[in-house]
């Protein structure tokens, strides 16, 4: 049985990671560290039944934990993610894993001098909705691939909102922009690079609000754009010499559920809807498979390494 305690009594952990974690038979949730709202941290205690740990060095130092589940805001990552490392814990880590590639690298490096699982928690990718459209797309029913766009965008948030303040790590790019790009490497693989980009900002935020990019395998684009003052947009779109796809809860499709995918051939529709499932239990059990498998750990590593490349030579290029 793993053990696993949480650094801080954030909402995506108590109404996401905690049920979840209950589906998984051999991982067990033993506390919460909260150094800020303990208010927030009696809801764990009294809903789930977990102890309360009043700093998150003594939840680090606990030696009956396991894995550390981190949802604290981006810029508190590196620091947490390190001690944890260092204590030889794994690390699950909500996204992004770091606000910079320096920081992403010194972990991986770290994670793997000392056999540990380095996890960065884009579930989407586990969702049964994504292995849909792969099969689609490896079936030559759209014919050969076109053009692929995807957006991820949502309305504004309170002021107080972490992803308003520079400070903590907030950023359009960071937040929603990371989905569009990870998506973007699941569906052009290899040697993916970013041909262009653009960051905006507004008068009243001292982060990105909005911005877009474009990458390329040199075989086929992928158009992405985000925003966290937006009209709340998920989607993927993939055209094709034959027909197109289309689908409007790529990025978060809860458990329950039943995502719709849209295919067009010529002047036929089809609409496939795909079973429910729950990303987040299978994001954990994929993180169960890692800790016992080698090849799967070093796997994160390529991939933590490629996706905050990519974020990173997005932000150097949109603020051109």
């Amino acid at each position: 049985m793993y053990k696993i305690g949480i650094l801080g009594a954030a909402d995506i952990a108590y109404r996401m990671f905690v049920p979840a974690l209950k589906q998984c038979p051999h991982f067990e949730c033993v506390g919460v560290a909260e150094e800020y709202n303990i208010e927030k941290a009696e809801k764990f205690k009294n809903d789930y039944q977990l102890n309360i740990f009043k700093s998150f060095d003594d939840l680090i130092n606990d030696e009956s934990i396991d894995i550390l589940y981190i949802p604290l805001p981006p810029a508190l990552h590196y620091e947490y993610a390190k001690k944890a490392l260092l204590k030889g814990k794994h690390v699950f880590l909500e996204k992004p894993l770091t606000t910079c590639l320096k920081d992403t690298e010194e972990l991986i490096q770290l994670a793997k001098e000392r056999k540990l699982v380095l996890q960065e928690n884009y579930m989407f990718q586990f969702h049964k909705q994504l292995e849909v459209v792969k099969d689609i797309i490896d079936s030559h029913k759209l014919g050969e691939l076109r053009f692929i766009r995807s957006c991820f965008s949502f309305p504004k948030r309170a002021a107080n909102d972490f992803r308003y303040s520079q400070k903590l790590g907030g950023g359009a790019l960071l937040d929603a922009g990371g989905y569009v790009a990870k998506l973007g490497c699941l569906l052009l693989n290899e040697n993916v690079q970013v041909e262009n980009a653009h960051l905006y900002y507004t008068d009243d935020c001292d982060v990105d609000v909005y911005g877009d990019f474009v990458l390329s395998n040199q075989k086929l684009t992928f158009q992405g754009a985000f925003g966290m003052d937006n009209h709340y947009s998920c989607s993927l779109e993939i055209y094709g010499s034959k027909g197109k796809l289309s689908t409007n809860r790529i990025f978060t499709s809860p458990p329950g559920n039943q995502p719709v995918i849209d295919v067009y051939i010529g002047n036929d529709h089809e609409e496939i809807v795909v079973d429910a499932d729950n990303h987040f239990m299978k994001s954990i059990l994929k993180f169960e498979e890692a800790l016992n498998n080698d090849e799967v750990r070093e796997c994160f590593y390529k991939h933590l390494y490629q996706q905050t490349r990519l974020v990173s030579d997005i932000r150097k290029m949109g603020e051109k």
